[in-house]
């Protein structure tokens, strides 16, 4: 990013930071001791922040600049530090962003939605202009996109959720929670009880105006796609990406499917994170010498 509006920045043990935003949108800026191997772009879940859950992304820019790259956190508008609204920003508004957040060519890893941002960038008209921008892109946790999601899908994710919500009401912690009124109840009954679908002509903001997954299949740049085995929607997610894969998304030599033994969505565990760290990095480096 450049010419930005405001800029902060500090200096830890191995790398730069710096805090920028521009056109609202907002980033913090790994940059490595020695030179850079390149700009690796990183884009929080639907409703997460550039910090993403229990700094999952943090980290992960982390071990990305003591790599040698240069890792760019970014805020999707309605989230974060960024401007905008949350409830009128869809996956159309964060492409868009993602497109404008490096004046630079760049590898873009997201997670859950963040994956889907990443992968309509690169066949976004903005990117084709822009030297296709995402040279690969890595999906971390991402599911297919909405109109690929079945009824399968979504009794799968009601059930996912309810079972997440019953095992918190045990947490006394929830408890005080919800007496101060720091819980959507709403929220939680919408996320247990109903799907992601919309109806009467409601604009589903988790889907796109353009068919991505088609226009994926002229698409062959290098992606890699993880997910952690105790992630119940990670195996019906693997088995469609894979199928987009043999149909022609992604290049034949350089896509790469793995799954991480027993980690969650998120990679909570140190272990899960130090071997999704490895495999990112390996993955850039591979393809940094192509």
């Amino acid at each position: 990013m450049v010419d930005s509006e405001f800029s902060t920045t500090a200096d830890f043990l191995n790398e730069h930071r710096e805090i920028v935003t521009r056109d609202g949108v907002v980033a913090t800026i790994h940059r490595p001791s020695s030179q850079s191997n390149g700009r690796v772009l990183i884009v929080p879940g639907w409703s997460g922040t550039r910090a993403g859950p229990a700094d999952l992304l943090v980290f992960l820019a982390s071990r990305l600049t003591s790599a040698g790259w240069t890792a760019v956190r970014m805020d999707i508008p309605g989230r974060g530090d960024a401007e905008g609204q949350f409830a009128h920003t869809g996956l159309d508004e964060m492409i868009a962003a993602a497109c404008s957040a490096t004046d630079e060519p760049a590898h873009m890893i997201g997670l859950c939605s963040g994956g889907n941002v990443s992968l309509g960038a690169t066949t976004s008209s903005k990117s084709q202009e822009l030297r296709a921008k995402s040279l690969s892109v890595i999906a971390l946790s991402t599911l297919p996109f909405q109109p690929a999601r079945s009824k399968d899908f979504d009794r799968r994710r009601r059930w996912k959720n309810l079972k997440q919500y019953a095992s918190k009401a045990f947490s006394p912690n929830t408890w005080a929670r919800l007496m101060k009124g720091e819980i959507n109840v709403d929220r939680v009954k919408k996320n247990v009880t109903t799907s992601e679908k919309t109806s009467g002509g409601e604009r589903n903001l988790k889907d796109s105006a353009r068919d991505i997954e088609k226009e994926l299949l002229d698409w062959k740049g290098p992606a890699l796609f993880i997910w952690g085995s105790g992630d119940e929607e990670a195996a019906p997610a693997r088995a469609h990406f894979e199928k987009l894969h043999t149909a022609g998304m992604g290049s034949p030599e350089a896509t790469h499917f793995h799954t991480i033994d027993g980690a969650n969505h998120n990679f909570y565990s140190r272990a899960w994170r130090e071997e999704l760290s490895a495999k990112i990095i390996e993955f850039l480096n591979k393809n940094a010498a192509r």
